[in-house]
């Protein structure tokens, strides 16, 4: 009898879809065919097992995904812990540090401006020209320490603080308290038509007029005399979208995706005779993400820039 051929297996499928493995063999006597073997066995237990095996692997499979995932995560978070803690001292620190800081300087500029006043011989003087320095710079430190400790403070705690704000009122009010400082850097400071109908979000009203005046300010201080700074309210579905859009200076694309961070300051000179700390565009981009919002910045160099606030609306 010759060899069994693998090539004479076959699988069949019967009408009720079950598969079969079946081998034909011819069977010969003196070089004479006179009949075939036919020997079939049902797959329907090994399909069961090979389903089951599968259902393993993938359920293995998801869970070891799962644990590693989880391993990973948690490791990350315990990895995370000594940096998380230093940050948090470095927090607390700053807003100590600005704390303590502010009641001396109060008391410098309060006893300078006392000096100046009580002495009034002393203006033109090389004197009084040094008090007023002092005086200047004190104002300045002053500032710099109430940024820094509003830095500090701003996280999660000022959820607590949130009410309903009328974005329209509060438009109206910062362009009728900002319009002498435009008038004295000589710019057209306006308001584009608002919408008919009030626009909420939820925040706390402070730090949104904070945000709001900081990027008109800026604004303003970026805008030659003559120019004009203007602030446009707008929404859609679900946000509302206040625009603040100048004829300034203009940011560099290399600059756009560094003027949010702490102390950057865009064309050194300008900031420092205009008083600038660097810390006005950090603060609003801050107080947006308390309040689950964003700014971003679209500018053309020597022309013009817009700064887009997104604020989810209430509701």
């Amino acid at each position: 009898m010759d060899s069994i051929q693998i090539e004479n297996w076959q699988t069949l499928i019967n009408s009720f879809g079950t598969r079969y493995r079946q081998i034909e063999q011819p069977l010969y006597l003196k070089k004479n065919l006179w009949g075939y073997l036919q020997v079939g066995r049902s797959l329907s237990d090994l399909d069961r097992h090979l389903t089951v095996l599968r259902l393993i692997l993938l359920i293995g499979w998801l869970a070891t995904v799962l644990l590693v995932v989880w391993s990973s995560w948690w490791l990350a978070g315990l990895a995370m812990q000594p940096v998380y803690r230093s940050y948090q001292q470095m927090q607390q620190f700053t807003a100590d540090a600005a704390h303590e800081f502010r009641t001396p300087l109060a008391a410098i500029q309060s006893t300078v401006e006392a000096i100046l006043t009580l002495h009034g011989q002393l203006e033109g003087s090389e004197i009084g020209y040094k008090l007023a320095v002092l005086k200047r710079q004190s104002k300045r430190l002053s500032q710099l320490v109430g940024d820094l400790l509003l830095l500090a403070r701003i996280d999660g705690r000022l959820a607590g603080q949130f009410s309903s704000c009328c974005l329209n009122d509060l438009l109206s009010d910062i362009i009728e308290e900002l319009a002498f400082v435009a008038v004295e850097a000589h710019v057209t400071l306006v308001m584009q038509p608002q919408p008919q109908e009030p626009l909420h979000v939820k925040g706390n009203e402070e730090q949104l007029y904070r945000m709001i005046s900081n990027l008109i300010v800026n604004a303003i201080q970026a805008t030659p005399s003559r120019g004009k700074v203007a602030l446009l309210l707008t929404y859609n579905e679900r946000e509302a979208l206040i625009q603040i859009q100048d004829t300034g200076v203009g940011i560099a694309p290399e600059e756009q995706i560094q003027i949010f961070n702490r102390f950057y300051r865009v064309q050194q000179d300008r900031s420092r005779r205009t008083g600038g700390s660097g810390l006005g565009l950090p603060i609003a981009d801050a107080i947006a993400s308390v309040h689950r919002g964003s700014i971003s910045v679209q500018s053309q160099l020597g022309q013009s820039s817009t700064f887009t606030v997104r604020l989810p609306l209430e509701n």
